[in-house]
């Protein structure tokens, strides 16, 4: 287990920049929504910078943040086949994306013959994360947050994460007292510290030991 969960994804080895003059360059400020759940969609996202949180709204009204992607990243793919979205994508800080419509996808397969395997191994890298997460349902409360910090340190590339409690528990599943009992503890051994709706991480190796 702890295999994959040390893995780190190997950088794509084409970038993207070739392929944004085919995108439409957007601007989301802050907590701008780019798109909703249920919304029937006609291409696909890429995050140039800035952060992008995805999360489903279940039909009781819960939330649950599935991922919150950094720049490099694909999201909204499903629409290509003019699908409605699974999820809802909003702005966590501002961001520029590149909008790449189904025509415009189609025609970028047919003028660069290396996208297509590129665009594929995007995917690919999605659905380890899936198979990651099926293995996370194993942990306990307290890997399963040590480990969703550990995430979101590499994804902001910062010991400083913007994200509450109530984010935490949206995002694990777990109950909100719960993720304040165990934030709690870690503060209270000097793990952590909490500023102002900020978690910041002072012992990331420490704290990676808990889900290895």
């Amino acid at each position: 287990m702890s295999m994959i969960l040390n893995h780190k994804h190997q950088e794509q080895s084409v970038s993207w920049q070739p392929y944004l003059k085919y995108g439409e360059r957007q601007f989301k400020k802050q907590k701008a929504i780019i798109y909703s759940q249920g919304e029937v969609g006609n291409g696909f996202y890429y995050l140039h910078s800035g952060l992008v949180k995805i999360m489903t709204v279940k039909p009781e009204g819960s939330r649950k943040i599935l991922d919150i992607h950094g720049e490099g990243k694909l999201f909204g793919e499903q629409a290509i086949d003019q699908l409605a979205y699974f999820s809802t994508a909003v702005a966590v800080e501002n961001t520029v994306l590149y909008y790449f419509s189904r025509e415009v996808f189609r025609e970028m397969v047919q003028a660069c013959p290396d996208f297509l395997s590129f665009f594929i191994d995007s995917i690919v890298q999605k659905m380890r994360i899936l198979s990651e997460d099926i293995l996370l349902k194993t942990f306990t409360a307290e890997q399963y947050i040590a480990y969703s910090l550990s995430k979101f340190c590499r994804t902001y590339r910062s010991d400083r994460i913007s994200m509450t409690q109530q984010d935490i528990a949206n995002c694990t599943g777990l109950t909100r007292i719960t993720v304040y009992k165990i934030l709690k503890k870690w503060k209270e051994n000097d793990l952590i510290d909490i500023q102002n709706r900020m978690i910041v991480i002072k012992e990331r190796e420490k704290l990676s030991r808990l889900y290895i």
